[in-house]
């Protein structure tokens, strides 16, 4: 098992290196319950994907990207 958090604004990428072959994944917003459905800003976007890292034999790249107008918290989790 993996996980961790990341404290992030603006809009930019992370690089997990995974330890072996993921099971299962999960990446969320903390504290979804703080976004305001009327914001003129527009909604935070959150987006991951596990690609396969050629570098190392079996190896996997969790790549978490993100669009924010604040500070956000992202969790994430990788079972294998």
């Amino acid at each position: 098992m993996q996980s961790g958090e990341l404290i992030v604004t603006g809009k930019n990428v992370a690089t997990i290196i995974l330890h072996g072959a993921p099971a299962e994944v999960h990446v969320r917003f903390e504290h979804e319950d703080n976004v305001v459905p009327c914001d003129p800003r527009g909604a935070d976007v959150l987006e991951y994907e596990v690609v396969r890292n050629h570098n190392v034999h079996s190896g996997y790249i969790l790549l978490i990207k993100w669009n924010v107008s604040g500070v956000r918290e992202i969790k994430w989790h990788v079972a294998y």
